[in-house]
């Protein structure tokens, strides 16, 4: 099923987003408001869609209409969409208005203390990793968390869960590889392969 749904992708990707240039070479990235390398994000929006149940041409799309999202924000969004089902455009133009990713998981519901309480977690050496800090609130001290560490959180939420890895791995796979778009191909890779030896058995 999965090989399906990503010669589905590949087809949609160099039939409907990849410009005709007969001048372009193969696998060199092409400007299409998204930036495609050696299958990687093809793999991270497949990897995305398939753990929240999205389709992977609404991925593309809203990543080709709004190029100011990173990649590594498009979980945050549909981790929204999932919980509270609020259409990814909605927090789109919220984020554009310059709310913070905190502040929108907030107005939505969602508290980050509750929602990564299984992430939020002060590893002592090597990892020595700790996320939001304390702010006074109406005489009550709470914790804010920035841009950085929404981003962090729901990239480690999203790859430990979908990939049933331990969360400590891919802290350790983000010392090695600084975009979240590696440490998914490393991983779609490595469990692509344990499935093809699973089936030979």
């Amino acid at each position: 099923m999965r090989n399906l749904k990503f010669l589905i992708l590949t087809f949609i990707l160099v039939y409907f987003l990849i410009p005709f240039n007969t001048n372009s070479s193969y696998g060199k990235d092409i400007d299409v408001g998204i930036s495609i390398s050696d299958g990687r994000l093809s793999h991270l929006y497949f990897s995305i869609g398939d753990y929240y149940r999205v389709p992977v041409e609404e991925i593309i799309i809203i990543k080709k209409r709004y190029p100011f999202i990173l990649e590594e924000e498009l979980p945050i969004i549909f981790l929204i969409h999932k919980y509270r089902r609020v259409e990814p455009e909605i927090i789109i133009k919220m984020r554009k208005r310059g709310y913070s990713w905190h502040e929108i998981m907030i107005y939505f519901g969602l508290h980050p203390n509750i929602l990564f309480r299984d992430y939020i977690v002060v590893y002592g050496p090597p990892y020595g990793k700790a996320w939001g800090y304390h702010k006074k609130h109406r005489g009550r001290k709470i914790v804010i968390y920035d841009d950085r560490d929404i981003i962090e959180l729901s990239n480690i939420k999203f790859l430990t869960e979908y990939y049933r890895e331990d969360p400590k791995i891919i802290i350790e796979y983000k010392k090695k590889y600084p975009k979240y778009v590696e440490i998914n191909e490393v991983l779609f890779k490595k469990h692509r392969l344990h499935n093809k030896k699973y089936k030979l058995h």
